[in-house]
């Protein structure tokens, strides 16, 4: 079969099944079809014009909406303005005062440093006289290095203390002075260690 003769069978089905579509058309009488039609689209027609008319409404009370928030807006700004400026421009406590309050508060926490340190220094000096016997002890190795360690040490703290006599709230200084605090109390107690047969 070729393609030409394939094409002529389908038209020739084409045409048989067309002719039994005609022979089944059946026609008959509908007087309710258009009547019923025509009241649906009123019905739609009326739907959309109430729409409108809500949406009219809907519109009407958005602007109400806007006015009264908008009337709300105006009435609170200058008000709100006034209050800021108060608020940010208003009454300033006494600088000098405020001042005075934090240098009383620098003051006792520098005044508790001092004691504290004081307390400190105190015990190392204690600990530094029950030392020096042993640091008067005849020259060996350890106690000469201990010795030089120790005359260092005091040099610094000399320097340090000196530097915070200049400036009393540098809690940076205050801090590097306790560390040679600690170290000379750390060499101090190995003085006391320190047994002449040890060697």
């Amino acid at each position: 079969m070729t393609v030409t003769d394939n094409e002529h069978h389908h038209d020739g089905q084409d045409e048989a099944l067309s002719a039994l579509a005609r022979s089944l058309h059946r026609e008959w009488d509908s007087p309710e079809l258009w009547p019923s039609i025509a009241d649906g689209m009123r019905a739609i027609d009326a739907d959309v014009a109430a729409r409108q008319t809500d949406h009219g409404w809907r519109a009407t009370g958005r602007w109400k909406a806007l006015a009264a928030a908008a009337v709300i807006a105006i009435a609170l700004a200058p008000t709100s303005w006034l209050g800021w400026r108060w608020f940010m421009l208003g009454p300033k406590p006494d600088a000098a005062a405020v001042q005075q309050h934090q240098r009383l508060l620098t003051e006792d926490a520098l005044a508790a440093i001092e004691r504290s340190e004081a307390q400190y220094i105190e015990a190392i000096d204690e600990l530094s006289r029950l030392a020096a016997p042993r640091l008067d002890m005849p020259d060996s190795p350890l106690l000469v290095n201990l010795r030089d360690r120790l005359e260092a040490i005091d040099m610094a703290i000399a320097e340090y203390r000196a530097e915070i006599d200049r400036n009393r709230f540098n809690a940076h200084l205050r801090q590097q002075l306790l560390w040679i605090y600690q170290e000379k109390r750390h060499t101090l107690e190995q003085v006391q260690e320190y047994t002449p047969d040890a060697l």
